[in-house]
């Protein structure tokens, strides 16, 4: 009962609070009372803002109805929460923060019982104020001006347009749009007014000037889209102009989109310019051509205009109108038909180079499912469920027999078409026409480019001649010939001819002017012979092909010599009848002389050269030699003569040459002499007197004129000395004086010096006024010497005035001189060396170089005598053939080399190798002068080891300290009142342990010894050099070592005593000996202060000794006593370390030296220790070396 009470108290407060809420928002409950009436709903419709809240009352006619109360909302019920009892009858229901209805708006009704109420409520927005005024117009009547509402406000919202005034008003209702006046050159002012139930907005007053309205036309109107008959890939497109819309004529374009209608996809767009014409509705058209057939695949056309006048006539913008509806074109995908079909179809030309494209449209409910082009991978692309297209880029021509599509059903069925590919005819090229008659005009051109189109598909050529309108079809233009002929009616006179080329690809054409007689091409001489031949002459005769009667001809005769001269000789005449024979003769032959002759043909106007004639051979007849010979001859000093001739030219000798007669005589005698010679010289044997020797050549029809020379008496002109010439590269320049005041001459003779004095001369001869003359030769060569002589023709012969030897050109010798040594010295070596072959000087020696260097392994090079610019000493005078070089070392092996040079290079290097001798006086030197330095050093060093004996004696042999001399202990040597304990305070000191390392298998024998001295004997330290290696490890335990001390007590250790407790060890072990480091002690841990603790002290004198180390290998030795007392050797020479403080391995044959108390370097140096003593295999530090660095330590340690 108690939770009910407090839950109707909740209830109470919540309906209070709200009750308070409802009243601070306006609802006036007691107006809803007081309008309370039998069955209504208050309000009966409500438009509000959204999120706004709002208080609805229902009242019902039955008392108690408001207890059953139930709200629904757009079609929920509303929570409890939501609504109160106002009274038995009434209930209000609490709308707050409300949403956005629909449109429609949403039906809130209450029910209780058989009661029920319903009201409308919509929700909004109040009206935002209309901005962006656009003003368009489509035919420049009116403008239409529309604004941005801006957000929607879900209710029913109407505007007011207001233009000049206020109360020039229209009211639109609804539409966002006002239809004005267009006025030329003048300003609209608008002002929108929005009004619905939530509010009223006004905008900004909108000026509209010309430039602000936009022209947007009004949609075009398709006709009709169809394919074009003559081309299957051209499409037309028909519409209508609609200029009758506008009542001006206004400038448009149209623009036409066309899709492919399966995938919608844009395939072209094309623009169309035009003025419409306002009287009329014009029909206009537009074509385009698709890269494909366009019964591959259906095709959608659309089609929008724009205005395209001046800006001077309308100063606004322009805008593209809406797109018109689409025309469709069907292709071949929709049809009925049942059959693949292909395009381009069957035996189809394409012309090479372009890109066609290839489509295959499947029969209805088929599909294709590959398309291929001649087996080239090419990718193809669907148009549609039953169409496939490949596009092949820049094809190739085709095979004569075609290329095949090739397109595979989904059935895998194989259909096909076959395609030729090829050119269009390539304009004719070259035409030219001639005639060879004056009847027949023969025209020839050439194809160009091979169309690669064969047999049906090949070009047709075809002539025409004027204006005729027959053309002559061109029979003969086969592949490898191009011409057509026809008749001509006069000889002279201008035709217009033309040459057509046509094929599936194309058509072209060329044309030509003619004149007949300028194209005049007459055929060659006919059988052209030899009528006649003398030695001078030939007559020659032909005829013509055809009848030339009256027409001028140019004949051309060229004759051909054997020699490959070319002579051509021309000739005028007329034309005869057929086989009637023109002669002509050639003159100034040469005898003897084979001629190959042709002749052909031309016309006045001269066009081309006939064809030449048939070659006639003709060879002339043979007579005497028309020259005499050239001969010269040499004389022997034991006067053999040899008469030389050089041989007649072929146009000289006028036949062959059968021998050459050779006759002599007595200056003053009748006698005569004579032979026959078939060669080019002959030798005479003649005596001291002078003679005469006439030579002439003889051939089948007579002799030459006779050639004679003198020779005059034995003279002494032979012993003229050579003079030296400079040649010119290829030649010579020869000078000479005269000496007779009338000569028959000059002869210049030359021939190989090294063929002297029998040579093969040859030889120039010149007239009496010539003083100098260059002579040049085939024969000439660079490098080789050539002996020249001069001779002046006189009464009685020919004399010698001058000898010559020289080269064209002068080389580089080929081989140098040989080298020999004739004395050497010291410092000089004397050099001599021999000619240079003639054959290898190739020039005039003009000296020699002189090379030497210093000898290095065989691999000096050669250095020149001079250390300056000169590359070597150079020796002018050829003549010179010894040389002394200056200034050498002794003892030292050199190249010597010597090179020739001439004007044209250094010779090669013939070297050779000498060695200097020694100077004496340098042997004695170098060997007194060490031996006096060593001396000195010597002596140096004794004065230094003199004067510094003591401290080398500290320094390499100190003395060893004797505890029992030592003076440590005496009274007063430490000071009173020192607590420190010192290493050599006398008290007893019991050591637990002692270890003496040495090899474990040696364990037995060390305990053998041990017994043996407590039996009494005497086991010796160090009996052998076998004991020595064989040390072990022994441990003894001594009961007591005392430490018997002669003298008083120290006083500086009792004194100490109280203060400072010294803790002798329970073990005493030795450590390896060690560099002159200070020695490192570890700390000792806790538990090493009982028995086992391992201490280093060091009481008195102490051996270091190797000791073992490790407590556990101490106990298991026996427990042996032993005295300690004195010096112990060290031992374990192996093991010690310079270098750092770490024990090594024990050796058996180790020993060592002993060290001072405080320090552990060597007392006793190796080599005062016996060879057998000395460490094997260790590299030692020098001891005293260390011994003085840590002197300061002894110093402080021993201080007494």
């Amino acid at each position: 009962m108690d939770l009910f009470k407090a839950g109707r108290m909740k209830q109470c407060v919540f309906l209070k609070f709200m009750f308070l809420v409802l009243s601070l928002s306006g609802c006036d409950l007691v107006s809803a009372w007081d309008n309370d009436s039998c069955g209504s709903i208050f309000p009966n419709r409500l438009v509000a803002s959204v999120s706004s809240s709002h208080n609805i009352t229902c009242s019902f006619c039955k008392d108690g109805a408001a207890d059953k109360v139930q709200w629904i909302y757009g079609g929920s019920a509303l929570p409890s929460s939501q609504f109160i009892k106002i009274n038995s009858s009434a209930s209000m229901a609490m709308l707050t923060n409300l949403s956005l209805t629909n449109r429609e708006g949403e039906n809130l009704t209450c029910i209780s019982d058989e009661e029920s109420k319903t009201m409308l409520i919509q929700t909004g927005y109040p009206p935002d104020a209309p901005r962006d005024l656009k003003c368009i117009t489509q035919n420049f009547d009116k403008i239409n001006c529309s604004w941005d509402q801006g957000r929607d406000t879900n209710i029913e919202t109407n505007y007011t347009s207001c233009s000049w005034s206020p109360t020039d008003c229209t009211n639109v209702g609804k539409a966002n749009f006002v239809e004005h006046d267009f006025l030329v050159f003048s300003m609209v002012i608008l002002q929108i007014t929005a009004v619905n139930e939530l509010g009223t907005q006004m905008s900004e007053k909108f000026s509209v000037k010309e430039s602000d309205i936009v022209f947007i036309p009004y949609t075009p109107k398709l006709n009709r889209v169809f394919q074009d008959p003559s081309n299957d890939q051209v499409m037309v497109v028909e519409w209508f102009e609609g200029g009758e819309a506008y009542e001006l004529d206004l400038k448009m374009i149209f623009q036409t989109q066309v899709l492919q209608a399966y995938k919608m996809q844009e395939v072209w767009v094309g623009n169309y310019s035009s003025t419409l014409d306002f009287t009329r509705n014009r029909v206009l058209q537009l074509t385009w051509t698709s890269d494909m057939p366009l019964q591959c695949t259906s095709y959608l056309v659309k089609i929008r205009s724009i205005g395209n006048d001046d800006d001077f006539l309308f100063t606004g913008k322009r805008a593209w109108s809406e797109w018109s509806p689409p025309l469709k074109l069907d292709g071949r995908d929709v049809t009925d038909q049942t059959e693949f079909e292909f395009y381009p179809p069957d035996s189809t030309v394409l012309e090479a180079g372009s890109s066609p494209v290839f489509c295959c449209v499947a029969g209805k409910g088929k599909r294709v499912k590959e398309l291929n082009f001649d087996g080239l991978n090419f990718s193809s692309t669907v148009l549609s469920n039953r169409s496939m297209v490949v596009r092949v880029p820049n094809v190739p021509p085709s095979r004569e027999s075609g290329a095949n599509v090739i397109c595979i059903s989904s059935l895998n069925k194989l259909e096909g078409a076959t395609v030729f590919i090829g050119y269009p005819p390539d304009t004719p090229k070259n035409i030219s026409c001639e005639t060879r008659d004056l009847q027949t005009l023969n025209c020839t051109w050439e194809p160009g480019r091979s169309t690669q189109l064969v047999s049906k598909h090949k070009t047709i050529y075809s002539l025409n001649i004027g204006s005729s309108q027959n053309p002559l079809p061109c029979e003969h233009a086969l592949n490898t010939e191009y011409w057509c002929s026809f008749r001509i009616s006069n000889r002279s006179g201008v035709t217009n001819i033309s040459i057509h080329a046509k094929n599936s690809l194309g058509k072209v054409q060329s044309s030509i002017t003619v004149d007949a007689a300028h194209v005049f091409r007459p055929f060659a001489p006919h059988q052209l012979r030899e009528e006649k031949t003398t030695p001078y002459n030939t007559t020659l005769s032909w005829s013509d092909q055809v009848n030339y009667t009256d027409i001028n001809l140019h004949c051309e005769v060229v004759i051909r010599d054997e020699s490959g001269q070319i002579m051509s000789l021309n000739y005028s005449l007329l034309g005869n009848p057929t086989n009637t024979q023109h002669t002509i003769t050639l003159i100034n032959l040469q005898p003897n002389a084979e001629y190959s002759i042709r002749a052909r043909y031309s016309s006045v106007h001269f066009w081309k050269w006939s064809e030449w004639s048939n070659v006639v051979e003709v060879k002339t007849k043979i007579t005497a030699p028309s020259v005499s010979l050239d001969v010269w001859r040499t004389v022997m000093p034991n006067q053999t003569v040899t008469i030389y001739w050089k041989p007649l030219l072929a146009t000289e000798a006028n036949g062959p040459i059968l021998f050459y007669n050779v006759t002599w005589s007595k200056m003053g005698s009748d006698s005569i002499n004579s032979t026959r010679i078939r060669g080019t010289s002959v030798q005479i044997h003649l005596d001291q007197a002078g003679y005469v020797i006439t030579t002439m050549a003889q051939n089948g029809a007579g002799t030459s004129p006779p050639s004679v020379i003198k020779i005059p008496p034995q003279q002494d002109d032979e012993n003229l000395t050579f003079e030296k010439i400079t040649g010119i590269g290829d030649g010579f320049i020869v000078t000479w004086p005269t000496q007779q005041a009338e000569n028959c001459g000059y002869t210049v003779q030359w021939c190989e010096s090294l063929s002297l004095p029998v040579c093969r001369v040859d030889w120039r001869k010149f007239p009496s006024n010539t003083t100098g003359v260059t002579i040049k030769s085939d024969t000439f060569q660079a490098g080789v010497q050539y002996s020249l002589e001069v001779y002046e023709c006189g009464s009685n012969g020919d004399h010698l005035l001058k000898k010559l030897l020289g080269y064209t050109r002068e080389l580089a010798p080929t081989e140098g001189p040989k080298v020999e040594i004739s004395k050497t010295t010291g410092d000089s070596v004397q050099i001599e060396w021999k000619d240079v072959p003639l054959e290898k000087q190739r020039g005039f020696i003009e000296g020699f170089k002189i090379y030497y260097s210093k000898f290095y392994n065989d691999s000096a090079a050669n250095k020149p005598v001079n250390s300056g610019n000169q590359s070597a000493n150079i020796i002018l005078d050829p003549d010179k053939r010894a040389f002394k070089i200056l200034g050498l070392e002794p003892g030292t092996t050199y190249n010597v080399g010597v090179r020739a040079f001439t004007s044209g290079g250094d010779s090669p290097s013939n070297s050779v190798t000498v060695t200097t001798p020694n100077s004496p006086i340098a042997l004695i030197l170098g060997i007194t002068l060490p031996l006096i330095g060593f001396i000195g050093l010597g002596v140096v060093l004794s004065i230094f080891c003199y004067q510094k004996q003591e401290w080398i004696k500290d320094t390499f042999y100190p003395d060893i300290p004797d505890p029992t001399n030592s003076k440590v202990l005496d009274p007063g040597s430490f000071p009173q009142g020192v607590n420190l304990c010192k290493t050599l305070e006398p008290k007893d000191c019991t050591p637990n342990e002692v270890h003496v390392v040495e090899d474990k298998p040696i364990v037995g024998e060390a305990n053998k010894s041990i017994k043996a001295e407590e039996q009494g004997e005497v086991v010796p330290e160090d009996d052998s050099e076998n004991e020595i290696q064989h040390q072990g490890v022994i441990s003894y335990r001594p009961s007591s070592t005392s430490l018997k001390m002669s003298g008083e007590p120290n006083p500086a250790f009792e004194a100490a005593a109280p203060l400072v407790t010294c803790v002798y060890p329970s073990e005493v072990t030795y450590t390896s000996i060690r560099g002159p480091a200070p020695p490192q002690q570890e700390a000792a841990g806790p538990d090493q202060m009982e028995d086992d603790t391992e201490v280093i002290v060091k009481s008195g004198y102490q051996p270091q000794i190797h000791m073992a180390t490790n407590p556990a290998l101490d106990r298991e030795q026996p427990d042996l006593t032993l005295h300690v007392n004195g010096y112990q050797p060290q031992m374990h020479n192996k093991s010690w370390s310079l270098d750092s403080g770490d024990l090594l391995p024990l050796e058996p044959d180790s020993i060592g030296s002993p060290t001072s108390i405080n320090s552990q370097a060597f007392l006793i140096p190796e080599k005062m220790m016996g060879d057998e003593l000395k460490p094997s295999g260790i590299m030692w530090s020098l001891p005293f070396f260390n011994s003085r660095m840590s002197s300061n330590s002894y110093g402080n340690s021993n201080h007494s």
